[in-house]
Parts: C-alpha cells; structure tokens; sequence
C-alpha cells in the first residue's frame, strides 16, 4: 500500500510513496497524514489516554515495552489458525446503488487443523448476521459486533472439511476509507462517472471485515469467488478472472469473478462504478499475453494512457529481475474516486488515487511501480504477520529504485544516478525522522503495537528504512548473490506467508554468509548510527589518519553499531583510492598509507551503510571537535 502525501512539502498534491504511511486510530484515519515520528507518538499518546490513568505511587515503573497497570507485555500476537479456510464464495446483492446497503450470503470451506474443532472464530466488524449453518445444519453462534464465534453442531476432526454459510446485512455509510466506502453521485460533476455512485474497497491491515467475514489476519490464505449482484450499466471488478456476466431479473446484472490461486483476505477487492477501460496490454505491448485493463473515470483516457503507458514494461521488467513470471490472471488498475491512500495492491486489480491522473510524463511511475511490485512481495509472498510488513513494503519501495534504475536507460553512470536518487530519498527522510532509540521506540520488525497500522507509522518506517535495508543487502553480496536471493525467497514462499527470519535464510543459503548480525543490528534495533568525522593528514608520512565517533545513544539497550565504512579519496595527480574504516566500537580510528595529500574525501558515495555523518575536522582544521557519544 502506498499512501498520498498531502500538507507536507511543496507539491503536496503530487503522490509520493516513499513517505511514511500515517497511523489509522481505531476510530478512523488520523487527520490525513503526518511525519512518522509524530504519527507513532500520536498512535503511543492516544492508546495510553485510552487506556487507564497514568500509575500512582507503588504500581510498576514506567516502561513502554510494559503496561503499568496489568504488567503485561504490549504486544499483539499472529491469531491461532484453527482452521485453515481454504476458499470463499461470497454472493452479494446491492438492491440499490443510491444507498451504501448490502446482503451477502457467503460459503466459507474451512479444514480443521492440530485437533478435532468444535468451534470456529472469524472477525466481522459492525455486520448484521443474520443466520450461520455449518454442514446444512443450523449453528449457534456468539456475535458482539467485532468477533463472531460460531458453535459447529459436531466436532470436524483435524484434516477434514466443514462448510459454513453466513447470512448478513451491511449498512457502510459510514465507513471512510475501512472495508466498502461509498461515494454518492455529484450532480454536475466534470466526469459522467461522478454523477452515479461509486464503491471500492479498502482491507490492509485488517478491514475487509467490514463487509464479509474473514480471519482478517495476513497468516491465512484462501481462494476467493465474488459473485455481485448490480443494476445494469456499471462495471464491476474483482480479483481473478471474470467467469461470467448474465442477467439477473429487469435492469440487473450478476458478474461473478473468480480468484483461483490462494491470497490473503486483506487482498480481497471489490470495485463498482461508471468506468472507461483503457487496455495497455495487447500483442504489441511489452508484455503480450497479460490483459491489463485501466479502469479511469469517463473523460480522462488521454491522461491515463499518457501517465500509464509504461506498465506493460513493467510488468516484462519485473518477470526478468524477479525470474518469476506474473502470478496472477490479470493486472487491473482501478482509478477510484474518494480513495484514501495512494494505491493499494490488491491482489491483480490495484486500487489507486485519482491524484495519479496529474502531472507530468513518468511522474506517476514510482506509484505504479510500487503496487505492481506488491504482486509479488506482499502478494505471492505475503507477511506472516504485521511485524513483518517491511518484507512487503520495503521490497515494494525498493522496486521504485529499482525501476527507476532499468528506465534510465542504457548508460550505465544514468542508471546508477537514477537508483541512487530514489535510494537518497529513503536516506533523507530516514536522518531526518528517525533519531528512535530502545526501549522507547520498535524496531522496524516488532510485534509492539495496540492497533495494526501503528506498524506503518512509527520512525523506523517499513518503507523507507526497509527499503534501505534491502539496499544495504544489495551493496554486501552483490547483484547476482543478491537476486538469486530473492528470486529462492519467491520460490520458497510462493503462494505461502514469510517472516523475516525466512528471508534471511534464502539469501544465507546463496551466499554461504552469516548473516545473523546484520538482521539484528538493522531490523530488530530501532534508530541508526549517527557518525562525527575528522581527517588529519601527516604529509611527512604520506599518511590519512580516520577517526569515526558514534553520537547516537549508545547504553545497555543500544550498543554501538558495527560496520566497515567506505571513503572515497580523490586527488588532484593521481587515480582515486577507496579505503575502509571497520567499526565495532564507539569510537574507531583508520589509518591509510596514501601517495599525496587528498583533494576530497567522500563518505560513503553509494550509501553502503545507513549512517547518517557530519565532518566535525577537514583537512585544513587544526583540532577536531569533541566526539559527544550522548
């Protein structure tokens, strides 16, 4: 998912995806969009006040890893799967699109896992269930708006199969953003489309269960079949492929898609409305063979195919980097009306803002790049859980340098600048937003949350530090080591859910490398290192002398970060020399043998180590200044 930057910079209208996602509050979207350390704070601030009042004298000593009052760990835990549901038929009748009303009758096939089940556990938020009857048989059931436990009328031995039909209603009127959301038509609006009604949905983190009932949770996969019950003269789009269109009584229309390969729930789409389609596929295309529908509002087809254009090569760029062809049936873009993010993956039918139809030729293309990624990070690969995400969204963020990098061109000094551009961007925004220290903060991979998307507020963000990780990982083994990486985590996990972990092992095993450290010191710390640098040189010697000092908090939770830095040293009559300083320690000091007197020193050029420096001594300075490490 990608998310529109509004209210921040210059150009705020613009969609930038290497941005921070803001923290969705339980209640609803907080204000529209914030820089990532204050969004985390709000999250922490607001889940404090709604907790309890602050401890008194005599209760436990303040810890955010802690709650105050109870003792109890703050954390939220991957659900127990007791069931692996495996598809999902979901029929739905909209009896009229001026109002945001439903009636679903969904069939839910479930295999009971580890131990014979006598009952079933599903999310469902703010539904009107109607009846539940598991095997035919009617089923009792507990339902208090948000869970929905459900009585089987026998015990399913583990392995076997069970069939559970739920009857409900949903009134979304008032969903914004979370599960369905419904657009009323404006009179006289500039589009046709805009003068009927329009509704699309929203499910990452976890709100597809505002419209069906789900294990709304990304360690669950199933196949999905979505049958949609209209008045004539709308499209209808959904995952998968398109099984059939046929008349459902006077001035009605069934579609019925479905998706045959397993994702997860939060994936699951559903888009109604008056739409051009634009096809950029087809036998002259980059990439024949693969329908690639563009579903945009009636009137603005030029500027979509003008923004667009290039996702066939996208697509083609991607299947060869990635050595894993397109995975699913079709690749639909939907531009929607009142969309709340910037894009969102869902799995081969992306949702995006109508802010991508503005701007110039390629200005979109880190948008479309980031969601098309996602089919395969985040979508084939999925997250075991939200701890977890940067594997979705850092590859997803990652993919924009890396496009950006392969629409360079073929000159090899343009590609390397194009890459490096998106890379420093993720850079910039980290020194600036992320000074987050332990235990105060989470680390990138933490399960330390009260709601779901607090993981994509907090400091150490999954997109943009994820991406630099990935960056970093590239710079260590190199392309081909690298990829070839990546290519076995696809293989490995395709169609299945990854951690972390996972991840680390697939590029282990082509590598040969530990890699342990690395992971522990980028993803499961908060923070960065931050370095003073001074330069002295002896020009009887011929000698550069290095001294690098850690000035981020370095104390029993945040030792210092080790790591080899490269410098870069240009001279004036003779070839340019790069020399390494390993660190292990707060403080480390390199000495080089070198042929003159250096013109300039570069720290780090290629962003090896994501460690954000100031140079406290140059050359020409008599004392360095004091290396504080607090």
């Amino acid at each position: 998912m990608s998310i529109a930057f509004r209210g921040l910079s210059p150009g705020s209208a613009r969609f930038l995806p290497r941005v921070v996602l803001s923290v969705l509050l339980a209640s609803g979207l907080w204000g529209r969009l914030a820089p990532p350390a204050l969004a985390f704070q709000a999250a922490v601030e607001s889940s404090a006040d709604a907790a309890s009042p602050p401890p008194g004298p005599g209760d436990l000593p303040l810890d955010p890893r802690i709650d105050p009052q109870s003792g109890s760990r703050i954390a939220t835990w991957r659900p127990e799967t007791w069931f692996d549901h495996r598809h999902m038929r979901l029929e739905l009748d909209f009896p009229d699109l001026s109002r945001p009303f439903l009636t679903g009758r969904q069939i839910l096939t479930s295999e009971a896992v580890g131990q014979a089940r006598d009952r079933m556990r599903l999310d469902a938020k703010q539904l009107e269930i109607r009846s539940v009857t598991v095997g035919r048989r009617a089923a009792s059931f507990v339902y208090l708006g948000s869970d929905l436990v459900i009585t089987l009328p026998a015990p399913v031995p583990v392995g076997e199969q069970v069939e559970t039909v739920i009857e409900y209603e949903v009134d979304f009127g008032s969903n914004k953003g979370q599960g369905l959301t419904w657009s009323p038509p404006i009179p006289g609006a500039e589009s046709l489309s805009d003068q009927f009604p329009q509704v699309h949905s929203q499910g990452q983190p976890q709100d597809n269960s505002r419209w069906f009932v789900c294990h709304d949770f990304p360690n669950d996969k199933l196949t999905t079949e979505l049958v949609v019950t209209v008045e004539d003269g709308y499209e209808v789009s959904s995952n998968g492929r398109l099984v059939s269109r046929d008349p459902a009584g006077p001035g009605r229309v069934r579609w019925h898609w479905l998706q045959d390969k397993p994702h997860s729930a939060y994936l699951v789409t559903l888009v109604i409305g008056k739409f051009s389609i634009v096809e950029l596929g087809g036998a002259d295309s980059a990439r024949p063979g693969l329908a690639m529908p563009l579903y945009v509002p009636i009137g603005f087809e030029d500027d979509a195919r003008r923004l667009y254009r290039r996702t066939a090569e996208m697509v083609a760029f991607f299947e060869q980097l990635f050595d894993e062809p397109y995975p699913w049936d079709r690749y639909a873009q939907l531009i929607c009306r009142d969309f709340a993010w910037g894009g969102m993956e869902n799995t081969g039918a992306t949702t995006m803002t109508r802010a991508s139809l503005v701007g110039e030729d390629g200005s979109q293309d880190d948008l479309i790049a980031h969601e098309l990624a996602h089919q395969w990070f985040g979508n084939l690969v999925t997250c075991k859980g939200w701890e977890h995400l940067w594997l979705n969204e850092g590859w997803a963020s990652f993919s924009e340098a890396l496009w950006a990098e392969h629409a360079a061109g073929e000159n090899p000094a343009e590609r390397r600048r194009a890459y490096q551009r998106t890379i420093a961007s993720y850079f910039s925004a980290q020194r600036a937003t992320n000074s987050s220290f332990a235990p105060e903060y989470p680390p990138l991979v933490s399960n330390r949350y009260r709601h779901e998307a607090q993981v994509m507020g907090k400091p150490d963000d999954v997109y943009g530090k994820g991406a630099i990780v990935l960056h970093m990982l590239r710079m260590r083994l190199g392309d081909e080591v690298f990829f070839r990486g990546a290519r076995l985590f696809l293989d490995r996990f395709g169609f299945r859910h990854a951690t972390t972990d996972d991840f680390r092992r697939c590029l282990e095993d082509v590598s040969g490398q530990s890699l342990d450290r690395f992971f522990t010191q980028w993803t499961l710390r908060p923070g960065l290192p931050r370095l003073d640098v001074a330069y002295t040189y002896d020009a009887g010697a011929r000698e550069l002398s290095v001294r690098l000092g850690q000035t981020q908090r370095v104390d029993r939770d945040n030792p210092a970060y080790a790591f080899s830095l490269p410098l870069v040293l240009r001279f004036d009559d003779g070839p340019n020399q790069t020399v390494y300083v390993d660190m292990d320690s707060l403080v480390a000091v390199g000495r080089f043998a070198v042929h003159g007197r250096p013109a300039t020193i570069t720290v780090d050029p290629r962003m090896t180590v994501a460690a954000p420096h100031r140079v406290v001594k140059e050359l020409d300075d008599d004392e360095p200044a004091p290396v504080d490490p607090d």
